[in-house]
C-alpha cells in the first residue's frame, strides 16, 4: 500500500493514517500527512486530538494548524504546555487579536516563562 501512496488517493491515503495511527507512529504519520494531502486531514485531527500520546496530539495541533484553523491548534498546544507550537501558529495566522489574546492569557494564567514566549511573535508581525 505504501508504493501506491505516492498517487495520491484518498482511500489509500487514509487506510496508511489509520495504521500509522494504530501503530502510534507520530513520525510516520507526520510524514504521510506532509507528502500526501488528499484525505479527510480535519477528521484526522479530531481523531487524534485526545489521544494518550502526546505526540499524536501534536500532529492534530499540526493539522489543524496546516488547515488554517488557528485557534483549536493553539488550544491544543497550549493545553499540553507546548508553548513553542502554539507560538509558532500564532506567528503563522498573522493574527494580532490572536497574538494579544494569548499573550493576556500566558501572562495572566501562568506567570511563567513559557507564558513569555507567546511576545515572541509580536516581533514577526
Amino acid at each position: 500500500m505504501v508504493a501506491v501512496q505516492s498517487n495520491n488517493v484518498s482511500v489509500v491515503n487514509e487506510a496508511l493514517n489509520e495504521i500509522h495511527v494504530e501503530e502510534e507512529d507520530y513520525d510516520r504519520l507526520r510524514e504521510s500527512i506532509d507528502l500526501h494531502h488528499n484525505f479527510d486531514q480535519i477528521g484526522l485531527a479530531q481523531k487524534i486530538e485526545k489521544h494518550e500520546l502526546l505526540e499524536m496530539r501534536r500532529v492534530a495541533a499540526y493539522i489543524f494548524k496546516k488547515e488554517g484553523k488557528w485557534k483549536h491548534s493553539i488550544v491544543l498546544s497550549k493545553k499540553d504546555k507546548i508553548y513553542k507550537d502554539a507560538t509558532e501558529t500564532i506567528s503563522k495566522s498573522g493574527d494580532r487579536e490572536l497574538l494579544r489574546s494569548c499573550l493576556f492569557t500566558s501572562l495572566n494564567r501562568y506567570r511563567r516563562k513559557e507564558g513569555m514566549l507567546c511576545m515572541v511573535p509580536l516581533c514577526l508581525l
